[in-house]
């Protein structure tokens, strides 16, 4: 499609854009109503260094947490639903915490260890007090999660250090009843290893205690966190590495027996065990993240530790395995030793173990009290900028959104338009009108009152063009092969056009069903085609002059519907064999050839047909038929003529009309000024309204509605 016809298909359907962009814009109006979220205000919170976050004073000896996961823990308890529903609690909201969360968004800021925490609200104030009410208490949850959190380490410590000490005193007690019964000399080398065995044993079961009783208190606390731990079920990989542990600590006991904890050899078995741990502890974790579901911070955090806490134990399992299969290598080749210097060996390490334990357990008791009073003023997090003022967002605003509509509804409109042209399969152009028939069209006739001249002037110079040149009058049956086509208003013009062109035409309406020519051309229907017909009435009776060189025969009074049949008839051959001598032209109106079958009768008479179709409509078919009977009949079919066709498709209309137009500039100026100035009142009338509607958050229960003024009476166009 050529550029003027996608201009032509939007200039005639521009009702259709502008409805379409209204709509659009009054959706819009509706969108950008208070009560969006069209304003957003920013606060910042601080995320402390890795030894001071969240969580971590239970971490044991469990992988530390990268950067990069401490600042998603960070988010995720801003964003957690405990911090939600207290916002919600504060400011009273008529909210759920998932509705909540869709207002709220965390970022990470790229200077440093800040977050940026973003509220969204209708109102600049709303937006503030959301993004502070979030931040406040984020900060103050994580200084709750730290306290317990510090205050359940506090407590875990001191109940391991009350039974270390408990078991101190006892060891204490039992090695000097032993020593003050048997008095134990020194023991040989040999049974002093293997005492020395016996009571790393020991001091490994005591290390094996304090990994069970960590996993039974991170159990509990993730019991009252959220949900009960999964069961972590062994694989073929955490089978293996159990089996690597245990071969690594026998070596490493065999090594120790010999070598100080600085031989190359054992520093290489104790790397090979920490990272055999290490894998270890990551199976372990994914066997734990497919088994459970979406919980808080707090609990991933102690899942975390308890799988650290489980990863020590299996090695501490494997470690005394080890001790337990040297215990008994050495004992095989021990030689009779006194049970009392073995037994001595190994309470007297038992004592120095127990010693130790205690003195450490006291230095983290310590530590635990000093974070615990920190905890009380200290949090993870901690708000840097309250949010103090907010700012329109650029996608939510009211100027954004009418913008959005407006375009929205212009390309909505552009495209409707087009679609509309494209289901319109109405005959728009003369071209169209060919290919449908087969034969010329001749002109298109715009639909407009008063009828435009130069359509039918082309029409007179094409017809003129077709005379046979037999020397008598051309007789043309002008018919449609749809009803109210427009045929009586071509015929009437066109005679008129042949008049003034100095042709002597005569128009004999024989449209006997529905006849219009009289009143047309404002003359009496007494006499007329029907009366010849019928015998009683001759040519010279009924045929009446109406306008120089034009005269006209009516349908006549004494119709009968059967009549029309009879216009084959020799009567009528006779009135135009003698009209053909009075007259150049000859035009004969006819009913719709697709509904009757006059038309046909009369054919034979006629020197051609000229089928006129109606631009307004789509073909059906029938058109195609009424042309093939032609052919069957013999009748020759001049042409086409188009009518009721847009105005703007008809090019010679437009540049007419463009022509005269630009010559009336100064003539209607005045007229157009006043015009002009309706419009900008009618425009700013609307702006208020719009804007009253806008402010007041409703719409008025009434309608404005103006009914267009209706167009003067058209020469009748839209008749048959």
């Amino acid at each position: 499609m050529e550029f003027w016809r996608y201009y032509r298909v939007l200039r005639q359907r521009w009702v259709v854009i502008v409805v379409a962009m209204a709509a659009a814009i009054g959706v819009g109006l509706v969108g950008a109503r208070p009560g969006g979220d069209d304003y957003a205000a920013v606060a910042t919170m601080s995320v402390p260094a890795t030894s001071q976050f969240l969580f971590i004073a239970n971490v044991g000896s469990g992988p530390m947490p990268t950067s990069d996961q401490l600042m998603q823990l960070a988010i995720n308890l801003v964003r957690s639903r405990d911090v939600a529903t207290r916002a919600i609690q504060q400011l009273q909201l008529a909210l759920t915490p998932e509705d909540l969360a869709t207002r709220i968004a965390v970022q990470q800021d790229p200077s440093g260890d800040m977050l940026r925490v973003t509220a969204k609200g209708p109102t600049p104030a709303a937006a503030v007090m959301l993004a502070n009410a979030i931040v406040d208490n984020a900060a103050a949850f994580s200084r709750d999660v730290q306290r317990r959190e510090s205050t359940l380490g506090r407590e875990f410590i001191e109940k391991q250090l009350a039974d270390a000490q408990t078991n101190l005193r006892a060891a204490e007690d039992a090695l000097l009843a032993y020593q003050q019964k048997n008095g134990v000399a020194l023991a040989s080398g040999q049974s002093a290893e293997i005492g020395a065995l016996q009571a790393e044993a020991q001091q490994n079961d005591f290390a094996l205690q304090e990994a069970n009783a960590k996993i039974a208190s991170y159990t509990s606390q993730m019991q009252a966190a959220g949900a009960a731990p999964a069961q972590l079920q062994d694989n073929a990989v955490t089978q293996q590495l159990r089996a690597e542990l245990v071969q690594l600590e026998v070596q490493l006991a065999a090594q120790l027996a010999v070598h100080t904890d600085a031989y190359p050899a054992v520093v290489a078995l104790k790397a090979q065990i920490d990272a055999v741990k290490g894998r270890l502890n990551t199976e372990l974790q994914k066997i734990a993240a497919t088994s459970q579901g979406q919980h808080t911070p707090m609990y991933e955090a102690l899942a975390m530790n308890r799988i650290a806490a489980q990863t020590d134990q299996i090695a501490l399992e494997a470690r005394r395995q080890a001790i337990q299969q040297a215990i008994t290598a050495a004992t095989q080749h021990l030689p009779t030793v006194a049970q009392t210097q073995l037994d001595a060996a190994r309470l007297n390490r038992t004592a120095e173990i127990l010693t130790t334990q205690v003195a450490n357990l006291e230095g983290q008791l310590a530590q635990a009290r000093v974070r615990e009073q920190e905890m009380q003023s200290l949090g993870a997090l901690t708000v840097l900028d309250h949010a103090s003022s907010a700012f329109a967002s650029p996608f939510s605003g009211k100027p954004f959104k009418l913008t959005l509509a407006g375009v929205l509804g212009l390309l909505g409109g552009i495209g409707l338009a087009f679609f509309l042209e494209y289901v319109d399969t109405s005959i728009k152009t003369p071209e169209m009108a060919e290919r449908l028939l087969g034969v010329p069209a001749l002109v298109a006739i715009p639909r407009h009152n008063p009828p435009f001249d130069e359509a039918y002037r082309l029409l007179t110079v094409n017809l003129l063009a077709r005379e046979p040149g037999d020397g008598g009058g051309v007789v043309i049956a002008v018919t449609s092969p749809q009803p109210r086509s427009g045929t009586s208003t071509v015929v009437s013009n066109l005679a008129q056009a042949f008049a003034a062109a100095g042709q002597r035409t005569v128009v004999v309406d024989a449209a006997l069903r529905e006849p219009v020519q009289h009143a047309l051309f404002n003359v009496a229907n007494e006499k007329g085609v029907a009366e010849v017909l019928a015998g009683t009435a001759t040519l010279p009776e009924i045929l009446m002059p109406v306008k120089p060189n034009l005269w006209l025969v009516t349908s006549g009074a004494e119709r009968t519907p059967d009549m029309g049949m009879q216009l084959g008839s020799a009567a009528m051959a006779s009135v135009l064999a003698d009209l053909r001598q009075r007259a150049d032209v000859i035009l004969v109106d006819t009913s719709s050839a697709g509904a009757f079958a006059d038309v046909y009768a009369l054919a034979p008479l006629a020197s051609g047909a000229l089928i006129v179709l109606d631009g307004s409509r789509a073909p059906r078919g029938i058109e195609e038929q009424v042309k093939l009977q032609f052919d069957r009949l013999g009748t020759p079919v001049i042409g086409s003529v188009l009518s009721k066709v847009r105005p703007d498709l008809v090019d010679s209309y437009y540049y007419q009309e463009y022509f005269y137009r630009n010559r009336a500039v100064a003539r209607i100026a005045p007229a157009a000024a006043t015009t002009s100035l309706a419009l900008l009142v009618v425009a700013g009338g609307l702006t208020v309204g719009l804007w009253l509607w806008f402010h007041s958050g409703g719409i008025a229960d009434r309608a404005l509605a103006q009914p267009a003024p209706n167009a003067p009476s058209l020469v009748n166009l839209t008749r048959r």
